[in-house]
């Protein structure tokens, strides 16, 4: 029966995280291809039937990954999405076991994450004659340091400063409400000096809102930006500012968790500002009071200095 099947399951299973858990885009992306992935190795293996699918099935993927070059970290999230996948539909009663729980993920060497330079970091945000020259539209350089400011003020997901709208932005207590995963909303400071970038943003994004967008950052077209679009302006960013290394917005968020850590030493402020449920080190979850956060960052951002109000 087609209800058996696995991609009617799969189909059912995107549709939930998508819109019941609120999965960022990204996300659920990754999701669908990995669970695409395992499904088109099913059907080779003339397995289609949710019921069919047992530890042997499984194991048998995990070794068609390694055979085809796969390494030991994507193989991980593999694991990781079919695990989710089977849990649902473990809830849903659909199957009595999970049998992806029983296979262990392979081995990953842990390599620190890149991060930029506090030097890189200077030579992002200083707009000079030989960063000019590089953009041809200086719309373009004023939008892309507004948004590289924020995303080093706030320590934001990419999918999170996507998302960004005005209305999201108190000016004068210089703070920023975001949604981030799970549908979960926190709230973090921002410095002043991606105030001050947002502001001077404002006054040219409004010749391009022709539709009265409420986003913060905008296309040229008046659209809301994409994350790949954000993502491909940062590289732009990095290329103009002499920045010798990739720029994508997860090192830029390391980068912020490493800076703060460097000054603060309270991995928990960092947690907390990061939105990160649990501190993998301790297991450790502590919800802080957001005053309390404000008093840390305050202090020790590289970038947090005396509010400045917008008018």
């Amino acid at each position: 029966m087609s209800d058996k099947k696995l991609i009617f399951f799969l189909n059912e299973y995107i549709l939930y995280i998508e819109k019941v858990v609120n999965y960022a885009e990204n996300t659920v992306s990754s999701y669908r291809r990995d669970l695409q992935s395992f499904i088109i190795f099913c059907e080779k293996i003339k397995v289609d039937d949710v019921l069919s699918v047992d530890e042997k099935v499984v194991r048998d993927f995990v070794s068609h990954l390694h055979r085809n070059g796969i390494g030991p970290k994507s193989i991980k999230r593999y694991l990781s999405s079919l695990r989710s996948f089977l849990n649902f539909l473990l809830k849903k009663k659909i199957i009595k076991k999970n049998f992806a729980d029983g296979i262990r993920s392979p081995k990953v060497s842990k390599n620190l994450p890149e991060i930029l330079q506090h030097s890189d970091i200077d030579l992002l945000a200083n707009i000079n004659s030989k960063k000019e020259s590089f953009y041809k539209n200086k719309d373009l350089l004023v939008r892309d340091t507004a948004i590289f400011e924020l995303f080093y003020s706030s320590g934001l997901r990419l999918s999170e400063l996507s998302d960004i709208k005005f209305s999201n932005i108190n000016f004068t207590e210089a703070i920023l409400r975001i949604t981030g995963k799970g549908n979960k909303t926190r709230v973090v400071p921002i410095g002043t000096k991606a105030i001050s970038s947002i502001n001077i943003w404002e006054d040219v994004r409004k010749k391009y809102n022709k539709c009265n967008n409420d986003f913060l950052f905008i296309g040229l077209n008046g659209n809301k930006m994409s994350p790949r679009n954000i993502q491909l302006r940062m590289n732009t960013l990095a290329r103009a500012s002499g920045v010798e290394q990739k720029l994508y917005p997860h090192k830029l968020r390391h980068t912020v968790a490493t800076h703060l850590l460097e000054s603060s030493g309270n991995i928990r402020a960092v947690q907390e500002f990061l939105g990160h449920e649990n501190i993998s080190t301790t297991q450790i979850y502590t919800h802080l009071d957001n005053q309390y956060l404000m008093t840390v960052y305050d202090k020790v951002h590289p970038r947090a200095k005396k509010t400045i109000k917008k008018d």
